[in-house]
């Protein structure tokens, strides 16, 4: 057998945080009979490291120990670099002087340091179409030098895992039912404690669709001071069932199988959305609403009219879907048919994975031969800007007078929000950063 491929997977940190999770599936799905793989935490350890190791892949926690990572880069055939797309110095000046085979980044949130080390990557990996195609037009004067680098794979969903999890008919009864849930229409969210991962229209939508309702419920996982306030102040805490969040996927997997609708509204958006595809992949019709000037992954995630609902930001629209959802029982079970087939072809862990492994192995000319496989990997082109432009446009029911003025309104007022300030001037600054490095 010829020699093993050494990939280093590497990252901060080994926390429980999503980027590190999308570490982690790569690092169990990568093929080890080609493959020699190693995870590398730059800085500090973390609760992933023994799940990683209990997977019986080689973790290195170099605790800022940057002498050690120089003899690991020596010996780096493909470095694979889990970020945010801000390169850190200390990290990549080592990269530039041992530069491996390849260097790939996974960019989980889209930024860019256009400086002397992104020449150093050979691949950009965007982990949704929405990321690059912001990238891309944010990047216009640079269009040309890119578009050939930076590419689309979406995070991983650990399809298998989350099969072995699943409850039985039986749990899911005896959880309803311990729980007042039975005979009622389940709409839920499932999410972190987390203001800006839940936006209070989600609420208002529920409030709305309830208004005529008895037999309907509200699961909530992952609730803060301020969403219990603003559900008392729309009085439906009785049709609330609130639950703490919680790390253990199984007992996430029960609430998700003990919904009917599942309600994403995220104050930031999704920049891929993996609570979303858990509620499809467990066959949950998902009703989401569109962010267009922030993170807006929801909307690739779930195709309007054929998987879920995309709404506007508009209670009454919620609400409408919602209703629709809850009086046409043949339209959740067709969405949730489409939506477990829509995870298992665009997002299965082992088939990201592959197409991963494509990418390496074309790279590397001497295993060119073992490459004839099909990809997820998206490069960019016009088409993909089309695509999310059309499904900004493509949402749930028609706009009429009022509801152009409420989301106008809506604009208007989010400028003089303090959490939104934070966010605008946190956006701003980056994108100073952006132009300084691009000037």
């Amino acid at each position: 057998m010829s020699k093993k491929i050494k990939v280093v997977e590497a990252v901060n940190q080994l926390s429980l945080g999503g980027t590190e999770y999308a570490l982690q599936l790569y690092s169990k799905y990568l093929n080890k009979e080609l493959f020699e793989v190693v995870v590398v935490a730059i800085y500090n350890g973390g609760e992933r490291v023994k799940l990683i190791e209990a997977l019986g892949v080689q973790v290195i926690v170099l605790d800022g120990d940057l002498k050690r990572f120089e003899e690991i880069l020596k010996s780096t055939d493909v470095f694979h670099w889990h970020g945010n797309g801000i390169l850190d110095d200390k990290i990549f000046s080592l990269l530039e002087k041992f530069k491996p085979d390849l260097v790939v980044q996974t960019n989980v949130f889209g930024y860019f340091d256009n400086s002397q080390y992104y020449k150093l990557i050979d691949y950009d990996l965007y982990v949704s179409k929405m990321i690059l195609v912001r990238r891309m037009q944010l990047d216009k004067k640079l269009l040309n030098k890119f578009e050939n680098k930076r590419k689309v794979l979406s995070y991983p969903v650990d399809i298998e895992h989350l099969q072995s999890l699943s409850p039985t008919d039986e749990e899911i009864s005896l959880f309803k039912k311990e729980n007042d849930l039975t005979g009622h229409f389940v709409v839920g969210r499932i999410g972190r404690s987390d203001d800006h991962k839940f936006d209070l229209i989600t609420l208002d939508g529920f409030a709305e669709f309830a208004k005529t309702k008895e037999n309907v419920r509200f699961l909530l996982v992952g609730s803060t001071p301020k969403i219990l306030q603003h559900a008392k102040k729309l009085n439906i805490l009785d049709k609330m069932l609130i639950l703490e969040t919680s790390s253990d996927l199984s007992v996430l997997l029960l609430y998700y199988k003990s919904l009917d609708v599942f309600l994403a509204a995220s104050n930031i958006g999704e920049s891929f959305g993996m609570v979303i595809a858990e509620a499809m992949f467990s066959g949950i019709p998902v009703v989401t609403i569109s962010t267009p000037e922030k993170d807006n992954a929801q909307i690739e995630l779930v195709d309007n009219g054929l998987n879920g609902f995309v709404v506007p930001r508009l209670k009454n629209k919620i609400g409408a879907a919602l209703s629709e959802l809850y009086e046409i029982s043949e339209q959740r079970v067709s969405f949730s048919k489409m939506a477990r087939i829509k995870v298992l072809e665009k997002y299965a862990a082992k088939n990201i994975v592959l197409s991963f492994e494509k990418l390496v192995l074309e790279h590397i000319s001497s295993k060119k031969q073992e490459v004839n496989r099909s990809t997820l990997v998206m490069d960019f082109s016009e088409s993909l800007i089309e695509d999310y432009k059309y499904r900004c446009n493509d949402l749930y029911g028609t706009l009429n007078v009022t509801d152009r003025i409420v989301l106008s309104n809506q604009n208007a007022k989010k400028y003089f929000s303090f959490s939104f300030l934070k966010h605008f001037l946190k956006q701003k600054i980056n994108m100073i950063f952006e132009k300084s490095n691009v000037l």
